[in-house]
This record gives structure tokens, sequence and C-alpha cells, in this order.
């Protein structure tokens, strides 16, 4: 089997509720053929598994990918995996920071201090008849954002103390998003 995986489209937003909000908006609005991205500055109301708040102040990644995918059905944890994955790859090349992948969700970063969590990963489907009719892939990563003290989270430029080029990071994590992506299409 052979697939092939691009963005039709990215929406770039300035401000915005929740990209992950907004993407299923448009998800149940339309009949979606192709994929596309919504991108924000900043959220006022991001938000992770169990609708936990993700602080998503100016300075972060803020990105969710409403997908068509080919599968029937799919492990939606895997895919959680494997877009984890994409944004260790990329924190690792481009500020050599080293990464694990804490599941279900996480992505964090080792520091003098210990684990700091950097980034977390929020996916949501629509299912019907067994079949996958859409799916949002929400990703926030912790660029040049500030970080609540009272979290166990860091940002990229806390670390290598210097300010970090938000698009030049989002375009390295979707070209190793769309390598998992696929391989996740690919797989049983």
């Amino acid at each position: 089997m052979n697939f092939n995986f691009s963005l039709s489209q990215i929406i770039e937003l300035e401000e915005v509720p929740s990209t992950q909000d907004l993407a299923k908006e448009l998800a149940k609005k339309s009949t979606l053929t192709d994929n596309l991205a919504i991108c924000a500055q900043s959220q006022t109301a991001g938000r992770g598994r169990f609708e936990h708040t993700w602080q998503s102040n100016k300075g972060g990644l803020y990105i969710s990918l409403l997908l068509k995918p080919s599968k029937k059905t799919a492990s939606l944890a895997e895919l959680s995996i494997k877009t984890g994955q994409a944004a260790a790859l990329a924190l690792e090349e481009m500020y050599n920071l080293k990464t694990l992948i804490k599941l279900p969700n996480d992505v964090l970063v080792k520091t003098k201090t210990g684990e700091k969590k950097i980034c977390g990963v929020l996916i949501e489907s629509a299912v019907s008849s067994d079949k996958l009719e859409w799916l949002i892939v929400g990703v926030g990563v912790n660029l040049n954002n500030k970080v609540d003290k009272n979290l166990n989270a860091i940002n990229v430029k806390e670390i290598i103390k210097k300010e970090v080029d938000i698009f030049e990071f989002r375009q390295v994590f979707l070209k190793h998003f769309t390598t998992k992506y696929i391989e996740w299409q690919l797989s049983k």
C-alpha cells in the first residue's frame, strides 16, 4: 500500500480560544477532503487531555492538524505517540535537546534539575459506522512563551538562552510529523 500526505492549507491566526475547537467546528461544518492546519500565536482557552488547561501565551507553537485519514479504524494512542516522537525529533534536531516521550501524550526534556514538560499532544476524532471520518491532532510546544513556574514545564528559550524561530521549528516539526503520520497510516 502506498500513501502520500500533504497539507492543503495552513490557517494562520493571531489569537483564538483554541485551535482544537476551531478545527472541530470546521470538521463538523464541511465535508473534509483535504488535510489542513490551524496555527495560532496564542490561545485564550488552550486545553489538553481531560480538559486540562494548556497555557498558550504568545511565543509557543500551537497547531491543530485537521486530517482525513485513509484508515477505517486506527489506534489513536499510537498516533499520539508518533506525534510526540515528531516533536521530540524536531527539538533534538534544532536545539540538541535530550527528550523522552511520557506516555500517552507528553514530550519531556532532560534538564539539570530533572525532566520537564515541553510539549503536549491532544487527539480527537469522529467515527461513524466504524470508520474514522476525521481526526484532529493538536500540538503545543513551549518555545519562547512564558511558562508558569509552578508547573513542571520549561521552554526552549530558557534552556538554550536565546529566542528561537517558531516558523522554522514548525517546518521541521511538520517534516517529522509527515513521516510519522505516513508510518501510522501504513501500519496495521
